[in-house]
């Protein structure tokens, strides 16, 4: 058995993600095609955590065997795809293509170790390791017969609870409405972000939302690193008088000692790791017990080889790990479903209801949330199956290596 092929498609959905989240909209980019950068001006001191586009977009790789099996992956690439795509078909797919797909552990390293001298550890490269990770245990999957959480070790659990993320609406009343829905459709769980306006106008948000939510569940709170420390004491400790479940990313990831300090002035619990992208950046977060649970994202995080490692370096640590899921498609959150369900200290998948262009309906057989829970995909592989006439509609450039 033997990897013969690997392709790499952007996908980019219209789904006005940015407005949303209460990002700017902006114009296509006269040069490539793509949609410009959206950001907010409004953070804390000026900063910016990070970029979107207006619209929802991903990378998705497809790996062929000799034998004629097919595996999906996905790499997160809400912006820049490009750089993913070259990264996958230049860098990487030329190291595995020839070798036995069920070598995925040493497949990994080899894709690791061949950039340690280029910026290896983080960012586009990790993200592009992940996506043709995903689709090699895929392959796997659909070699031995068997699911991957079966591959993994077995499920602690077949039942995934998620919760619901982003709540759509431009007033407080609107997003009320949001809430409200999401509370008929059976989620206990669902989280609101915040950091983009004036703080008063953000706890006001806050207020409004928990009149919705607290009586059905929890509301976890998204900061998107806003804040300095001291400002993230104060916002911690209003979020705690009002009942919230979690508060996360407060601080820049880069802030690690404000991180413990945080933790420990706050009852609330912190949360963070969406940007770290492998075991030795989690290992420092955990020695140093910076927060009180992780939330690697396996499309960027590695893929599933390392987003293994980390869960299990993180159970060592008495930690436990959420799925952090952001826009993308059902490649990625049924990678996050099987690595939760085959490890003992997972809590909770992030499930974006409204983000539906590049998820459900690309799938022969959507994965559809219940009682704030989702059934484990149970077939081969990772489970799903995509109507590739759908997924054609939505592929912006392909490319392929053989």
């Amino acid at each position: 058995m033997k990897i013969t092929a690997i392709d790499a498609m952007i996908v980019f959905s219209e789904h006005r993600y940015a407005k949303e989240q209460g990002l700017e909209s902006s114009a296509r980019s006269t040069t490539t095609g793509y949609p410009k950068t959206v950001f907010t001006d409004r953070y804390a001191g000026g900063r910016h955590l990070c970029v979107y586009p207006p619209g929802e977009q991903t990378v998705v790789v497809r790996a062929e065997t000799d034998e004629g099996l097919v595996g999906w992956g996905e790499a997160h690439a809400p912006y820049g795809p490009t750089v993913t795509q070259a990264l996958i078909l230049d860098v990487f797919a030329p190291l595995l293509i020839g070798h036995n797909p069920m070598h995925s552990d040493m497949l990994w390293e080899k894709m690791y170790g061949a950039q340690r001298l280029r910026g290896h550890n983080t960012g586009y490269t990790m993200e592009a390791i992940a996506g043709l990770d995903i689709a090699l245990w895929d392959l796997r999957g659909k070699i031995t017969g068997q699911p991957i959480y079966a591959l993994l070790g077995g499920p602690y659990r077949t039942e995934i609870p998620v919760y619901a993320s982003g709540i759509p609406g431009s007033t407080d009343a609107e997003r009320q409405a949001s809430a409200r829905r999401y509370v008929e459709q059976g989620y206990t769980g669902i989280k609101l972000a915040i950091g983009r306006r004036d703080l008063s106008e953000d706890l006001t948000t806050v207020a409004a939302i928990v009149e919705v939510v607290n009586d059905h569940g929890q509301l976890l709170v998204d900061a998107h690193g806003a804040y300095d420390l001291g400002t993230a004491v104060k916002v911690g400790r209003e979020l705690e008088r009002m009942g919230c479940h979690w508060f996360e990313d407060p601080l820049v990831p880069e802030d690690h000692s404000g991180y413990v300090e945080l933790s420990r002035a706050l009852d609330i619990m912190v949360v963070a790791g969406e940007t770290e992208c492998n075991r030795f950046q989690f290992r420092d977060r955990l020695a140093a017990r910076a927060v009180d649970a992780i939330l690697p994202d396996i499309c960027r995080a590695g893929g599933i080889t390392e987003g293994q490692k980390i869960a299990i370096l993180a159970d060592a640590c008495q930690t436990n790990w959420a799925a952090h899921v952001s826009m993308g498609t059902m490649i990625h959150v049924a990678a996050a479903l099987h690595l939760g369900a085959a490890t003992a200290n997972f809590l909770v998948c992030e499930f974006h209801p409204t983000l539906t262009r590049l998820g459900n309906d690309l799938l022969v057989t959507p994965i559809e949330p219940h009682s704030s829970h989702i059934t484990l995909p149970n077939g081969p592989g990772l489970g799903i199956e995509f109507d590739e006439t759908k997924l054609a509609e939505v592929i912006q450039a392909r490319r392929r290596v053989e």
